[in-house]
């Protein structure tokens, strides 16, 4: 038998605990939400993961949902950084449509691996797309289509080529900006897109 009982604390976690008679185990867990920095979504759960589940940022930009300032977003640019903006929302949003080939193509032949690998990666590219948005206080664009290859491998090397690419950019974006909260978040896109660099080199 199985007993849960579930306490609000100010809106802030949520306690459950869970009491297994028939093992005789006793577990109390402390369910709390979190908002990563960069892409402003909440995660629920007992600790920080060590990336986003959204945007693939690192642990370190994930806090206590009490703790979170929407204000982040909403900050003046400047006229370079906002071309650079730009220039990112545009490498972004391809980058995700290419993904979206990538995995239909997947799906096609069947590949459980590949069907994964570029829906997740599609999800975070356009998960960056969204928070560029927010700083640029515009709507995600569509998806535009992009051609693939029709196999995996191919697409692969393809998405080696587009995160490098990635790469350069946001780190010359990060050294361009004068605002902080700027360098911070084109910093923190260089971290999430070198783990998609290396996850493509493991497979080349």
């Amino acid at each position: 038998m199985t007993s849960i009982f579930i306490t609000y604390k100010k809106l802030k976690l949520v306690q459950i605990i869970v009491v297994v008679y028939s093992e005789g185990v006793f577990m109390d867990e402390e369910i709390k939400i979190f908002r990563c920095r960069i892409c402003g979504d909440p995660y629920i759960g007992t600790e920080a993961p060590s990336r986003c589940p959204f945007c693939g940022a690192q642990t370190k930009y994930l806090i206590e949902a009490a703790n979170w300032d929407p204000s982040e977003f909403d900050i003046e640019v400047s006229e370079k950084s906002q071309m650079n903006l730009e220039k990112a929302l545009d490498l972004e949003i391809n980058n995700s449509g290419f993904y979206e080939c990538a995995m239909d193509k997947a799906k096609a032949a069947g590949d459980e691996y590949y069907i994964a690998k570029f829906k997740a990666l599609k999800k975070i590219e356009f998960e960056h797309a969204s928070a560029i948005c927010k700083f640029l206080k515009l709507s995600p664009p569509s998806l535009p289509a992009i051609l693939c290859s029709d196999a995996p491998e191919g697409n692969t090397k393809e998405g080696w080529c587009r995160e490098k690419r990635a790469i350069e950019s946001y780190s010359q974006f990060k050294r361009e900006a004068t605002e902080p909260r700027l360098k911070e978040f084109f910093g923190a896109l260089v971290e999430i897109e070198t783990d998609h660099l290396n996850l493509h080199a493991s497979k080349l």
